[in-house]
């Protein structure tokens, strides 16, 4: 299962947050290292510096016996502690851990040195900085030579009280870190939690909603990284509203087409069933096949027409040569041409008529205007295919000299069911919307006009050779 959003976030937040602070430490104990080194080398300094001070005076004379007895004594922070009773603290340890120093005269003889200090030379002499092992132990110690006394002064810390300083401040950032942890979890916790109150609202509303409520989810309030979200919530229900109300068309048209044939057939089957002569019979019979014959026209329309849709899109778009499927429905409707004694031509360049479209709906859209077409002119007609192709465009014009379509009616026969009055050739009132949504589907222009002779009915239909260039 996948996690949640608030924990996809609390997660990958707490790890970029370790991953960002532990960098941040990492980078402040290498520069620390470095600050550190430079204010403990500096304070060597100063001490070398105030030694020479304090003994520049220095004569030779001077009793240094009872300086040395106080430093051993009276200076030694262990001692003085111990004497004072003064409870222990992590200052009085460090007290302990102080700088040691040694006085070298000219004759190689220690003079004077601090409790703690070894009786070797802490440096080999050279003045400056230096890094030593002695004893076991590495120091940091500072040489100054007095050139006016003749004497050496060493000061030295011993280099492990360095690294306890640094590993303390290291344990100290790492103490802090682990300590806000919580803290910063909890409130990553909450801002996210608040940040997605808003999708906790629209699932709540849209869970609330009554299966016929597809009204869309108001976006007033609604963040701008989800409203892409909403806005397709929003489109879906209104897809989802548009097919429940062509699903309501259709079983209503469906209701209303075939109500009278339905009632046609039962009457002339019960016309058949008492009929006296086999004449009267077969006439029923007759009638009946021909109800027959218009209810799965209108039903085979009617399923064609809810599929092509005006919203629908042409998911996988082929070449379709115009001109191929054009002479495939003219010797499909070859036969009923031939019984009404109609010259049906097809005029048709080869390997130039192609587009970018759906074969089926193109082989649809043909049939129905060839098939009106033969329909509606009278016998002994003409009907022609002339298809023209273009530079970008491929033009199909079905003409016919039939009885036409009047100049104000041509907007209307686009219409369901829509029928002329005193039109006696049958048909569904279909065909014609059919041509025009797939016409839609392709970008292409339809348009009905008078054929030249002026007599008759012209439909022109421009496609683009890409619809999705255009």
């Amino acid at each position: 299962m996948t996690p949640s959003i608030r924990t996809f976030l609390l997660i990958n937040l707490l790890l970029s947050v370790t991953l960002i602070t532990s960098l941040a430490i990492i980078g402040n104990l290498f520069l620390a290292h470095k600050d550190i080194q430079t204010q403990l080398d500096a304070q060597l300094i100063r001490t070398g510096l105030r030694m020479q001070a304090f003994f520049s005076d220095y004569s030779g004379d001077r009793s240094l016996t009872t300086i040395q007895r106080n430093l051993d004594t009276k200076m030694n922070p262990a001692v003085v502690l111990r004497k004072s009773n003064a409870p222990e603290s992590k200052a009085a340890k460090e007290a302990e851990n102080t700088l040691e120093f040694q006085i070298w005269n000219k004759d190689g003889k220690l003079i004077l040195h601090s409790s703690r200090a070894p009786k070797i030379p802490l440096s080999n002499g050279k003045t400056g900085l230096s890094t030593l092992w002695l004893g076991g132990h590495s120091w940091r110690v500072n040489t100054v030579y007095d050139a006016e006394n003749n004497l050496t002064y060493m000061v030295a810390e011993r280099s492990n009280y360095r690294q306890q300083l640094e590993n303390q401040l290291t344990q100290d950032s790492i103490f802090i870190m682990l300590v806000t942890y919580p803290f910063l979890g909890f409130l990553i916790w909450v801002i996210v939690g608040r940040g997605l109150d808003t999708l906790k609202r629209v699932a709540r509303e849209v869970r609330h909603r009554a299966p016929s409520n597809l009204k869309p989810v108001d976006l007033e309030s609604v963040p701008s990284e989800i409203e892409p979200l909403v806005t397709e919530l929003n489109s879906l229900f209104q897809r989802l509203q548009e097919a429940f109300h062509r699903e309501k068309r259709f079983t209503a048209d469906a209701a209303h087409e075939l109500k009278t044939p339905l009632a046609a057939l039962s009457t002339q089957t019960q016309v058949a069933l008492r009929a006296e002569t086999p004449e009267a019979r077969n006439q029923s019979l007759l009638k009946v096949l021909a109800g027959v014959n218009r209810s799965t026209h209108v039903v085979q329309q009617l399923l064609t027409l809810s599929r092509m849709v005006p919203e629908a899109t042409i998911n996988e778009p082929t070449q379709v040569d115009i001109s191929r499927q054009a002479g495939d429905v003219a010797a499909l409707l070859a036969p009923e041409a031939i019984a009404k004694n109609i010259d049906l031509e097809l005029i048709a360049p080869e390997g130039k008529s192609q587009i970018l479209g759906n074969a089926t709906s193109i082989n649809i859209l043909i049939r129905n205007l060839v098939d009106n077409a033969i329909r509606y002119t009278h016998e002994g007609g003409t009907v022609k295919i002339d298809i023209r192709a273009n530079k970008d465009t491929v033009e199909l014009h079905v003409i016919d000299n039939g009885p036409g379509i009047p100049a104000d009616l041509r907007e209307r026969v686009f219409e369901r069911f829509f029928r002329m009055i005193g039109n006696q050739t049958t048909g569904s009132g279909l065909g014609l919307g059919i041509v025009q949504q797939i016409a839609q589907l392709h970008h292409a222009e339809i348009s009905l006009k008078t054929p030249k002779e002026s007599v008759g009915l012209e439909v022109e239909i421009i496609f683009p050779k890409d619809f999705n260039k255009v």
